[in-house]
């Protein structure tokens, strides 16, 4: 047998070799968990949990590493970038991977650049209203911007963001016409609700009902289309009059494209594993998480679902950012 028989005959073994053998070594070193966001604050605990309870699993320290900047790109860009040989992963959110690249016109990278690996769960919103705002019950919201377009004010943490999303959907949704003013972040947007000056606002349905045992806001429902075991007594849009609404925050894992299937799937059924951790379980409830774990292809069923839902809504609202 030539040589070159023997090279391709390696090469061909290579290609065909079984998907436990490719991950025999895999992880040889630590794996850096980007979080496109700052650190503190509930996404970052988030990823500080599982890459704590993953690095146990894998016998590989899991390091997360900040990138925060420009509603996530920065730290996303970073990721799509990296080598896809599994040793760089993101902690994926809707903004980063689906909302972002339909909406912002010079953006260094597609959704196309990034794997699912693992979906974690959803964090359901709810709808706040000042307490003393005209638009305190969902008729009167409705009615008000229906009588003066624009009279009704929504708040954001930016343009873009699922927050906003939850906006544009609710317009469509109730055929109403709301002023919308985004914010650099959650808690400016809360103190302009809070005095009055902000008549509503989408934020984790956790921390609306919190805030409403102090008075601070009224919860008008939540985003889902049934009732949260977490607060069975919180009625949903739906019920109030406004369905369809089903918006949230959602948590997954992802990798640069074209990361090998075998690592994916090592690293997905690692993570799978992590989220029935009963203190893990404890934990992301208690920070208003509905755990709903996916592996890659259900995560990817469900991306592709998300970019569909929302692309029409953002051209029909022109949600449009020339950065």
């Amino acid at each position: 047998m030539s040589f070159r028989n023997l090279a391709f005959g390696a090469l061909l073994a290579a290609i065909l070799l079984p998907a436990s053998a490719q991950t025999d070594k895999f992880p040889a070193r630590p794996i850096r968990l980007v979080v496109p966001w700052s650190a503190g604050g509930n996404t970052d605990g988030i990823a500080r949990l599982m890459a704590l309870k993953l690095s146990a699993r894998i016998n590989q320290q899991v390091v997360v590493d900040n990138k925060p900047g420009a509603n996530g790109i920065v730290g996303t860009t970073a990721v799509a970038r990296a080598q896809p040989d599994g040793y760089t992963l993101m902690l994926a959110l809707p903004e980063t991977n689906v909302l972002n690249p339909m909406v912002y016109k010079n953006i260094s990278y597609t959704s196309k650049d990034l794997d699912p690996v693992a979906f974690m769960g959803v964090m359901p919103f709810a709808l706040v209203a000042n307490p003393s705002s005209k638009a305190a019950t969902v008729p009167d919201l409705v009615r008000a911007a229906k009588q003066q377009p624009g009279s009704v004010s929504a708040a954001s943490w930016g343009v873009g963001s699922t927050a906003h999303a939850a906006i544009a959907l609710m317009e469509q949704t109730a055929r109403v016409e709301l002023l919308h003013v985004p914010f650099p972040g959650t808690a400016p947007a809360l103190t302009q609700v809070f005095s009055g000056q902000i008549d509503l606002m989408f934020l984790s349905a956790l921390n609306a009902v919190e805030l409403e045992k102090s008075g601070k806001v009224k919860v008008l429902g939540v985003t889902v289309d049934k009732r949260m075991d977490s607060f069975p007594d919180v009625p949903t849009l739906a019920e109030k009059g406004l369905p369809g609404i089903d918006v949230a925050l959602w948590y997954g894992i992802a990798a640069p494209a074209k990361t090998p299937p075998a690592i994916k799937d090592y690293l997905a059924k690692e993570i799978l594993e992590v989220l029935k951790d009963p203190t893990v379980l404890q934990d992301l409830r208690g920070r208003g998480m509905v755990v709903q774990p996916k592996n890659a292809d259900e995560f990817s069923r469900f991306m592709a679902a998300e970019e569909g839902r929302w692309s029409g809504l953002i051209k029909a609202k022109n949600i449009r950012i020339d950065n």
